[in-house]
């Protein structure tokens, strides 16, 4: 089979998730190429040209919708992704759940519906305070560009990152693991293994 054509049976489906400076997106970028696959980030175009407008204008509902309107339109480009290739998701319904779960305890139960395409595994990445926010310094981004008064906010994030934790996801602490080292971590932990590039 050439490596454009289809696959009968779909390449895996990998979602990286945890709050900013914990190493996602350099991980997802890394993960996505030792797999062969694709990098894929929520929320896609169309979606990420207003999400700056969203995040600081509307209300609680309507942003979630707004994020789970972006989850669904990316579960359709992921699951057609994912017929020719591997692909790593930089954010799923997971950061959508625990964010605004976290903002309104009213959504909490929200009801998803069944044709949503879900990740084969997801990882959950932390790291200790310190360290990240080292790292969003050196980013130039004492808090992330986006949601930047929730994002300062430690007892808000700290809450979101109780969340997370009760999806019961595969957690791995980046603190003090390179991130070679994280995507070894992540491919030995695989459930569904795909040939390394």
């Amino acid at each position: 089979m050439k490596e454009s054509e289809p696959s009968q049976q779909p390449h895996p489906f990998v979602c990286i998730e945890g709050i900013d400076g914990v190493g996602k997106s350099t991980v997802s970028r890394k993960l996505a190429a030792a797999l062969g696959g694709a990098y894929y980030k929520t929320p896609p175009p169309p979606y990420d040209a207003i999400r700056a407008d969203i995040d600081m204008r509307a209300a609680p509902c309507a942003r979630l919708y707004f994020y789970l309107s972006a989850v669904f339109f990316a579960s359709g480009e992921i699951d057609a992704l994912r017929r020719v290739q591997p692909v790593v998701c930089d954010r799923y319904i997971y950061s959508t759940l625990a964010y605004h779960v976290t903002m309104d305890e009213c959504f909490r139960g929200h009801m998803l519906p069944a044709d949503l395409l879900m990740p084969d595994v997801t990882f959950l990445l932390v790291a200790g305070e310190a360290e990240r926010l080292r790292r969003l310094v050196d980013r130039g981004e004492l808090v992330s560009k986006h949601d930047s008064t929730l994002e300062a906010n430690r007892e808000y994030l700290a809450a979101v990152q109780r969340e997370f934790s009760a999806f019961n996801l595969e957690v791995i602490d980046t603190t003090e693991t390179s991130e070679d080292e994280i995507v070894s971590l992540i491919l030995a932990r695989m459930p569904i293994k795909e040939a390394v590039s």
